[in-house]
């Protein structure tokens, strides 16, 4: 069995205020490559130009571009992980539906920022085993969606919560990733958005 990869980390933790201001300009940077230019233009040479800094200067936190888009795919976890903390907890309580929507519709916003890297993301993520920063997001994602489906906010038909929470979860996941890639023809986000809330309300309450 093919060992998971796991991610290539940045040289250096950018302890220091101004070093985590370069390391940011150098993600931003990436991310304008990406968005402007697309996948095959992203070398150190043209993140490092774009960010501002000379490609020395780059590689005191970085070895490679998969070590960037490494770094890119945690910050992208992290601002994921914030938005569905708010919108599946902090926020005020409503239907599954209503709940199922915010959720959707929160991800989207997410990817809309930043398409092509997300599309970027998502096949690296697809290329051989998951990494093991990819599993532990799924877990922390599942874990939340369970911590829902237990609360007060709705009410789980399902006997098998953990299955559940899982399956809500991955279809979400799953469905997301295709309509990304793919962009099928007359499913545009709007559509998708109904389509997954009225799965998910008939799959978990209904």
């Amino acid at each position: 069995m093919k060992k998971a990869q796991s991610p290539i980390r940045a040289r250096k933790s950018p302890q220091q205020l101004r070093s985590r201001v370069t390391v940011e300009a150098i993600l931003d940077g990436a991310i304008r490559v990406l968005e402007q230019e697309g996948s095959l233009a992203l070398t150190t040479t043209r993140i490092a130009h774009a960010a501002g800094v000379s490609v020395g200067t780059l590689y005191q936190y970085f070895p490679n571009r998969k070590s960037i888009l490494d770094a890119l795919q945690e910050r992208e976890f992290q601002r994921t992980l914030s938005v569905m903390q708010e919108v599946m907890v902090d926020s005020q309580p409503g239907s599954t539906d209503e709940l199922a929507r915010a959720v959707i519709r929160g991800l989207f916003r997410l990817y809309a920022a930043a398409p092509e890297l997300h599309r970027v993301l998502v096949i690296e993520g697809l290329v051989g085993e998951a990494p093991e920063q990819v599993k532990a997001f799924d877990l922390r994602m599942v874990s939340l969606v369970r911590s829902v489906l237990t609360g007060a906010r709705l009410t789980c038909r399902r006997k098998n919560v953990d299955a559940a929470a899982f399956v809500a979860y991955q279809s979400v996941r799953a469905s997301m990733m295709a309509h990304l890639l793919e962009s099928p023809s007359g499913i545009d986000e709007a559509t998708l958005t109904e389509e997954l809330a009225d799965l998910l309300h008939r799959y978990l309450v209904a």
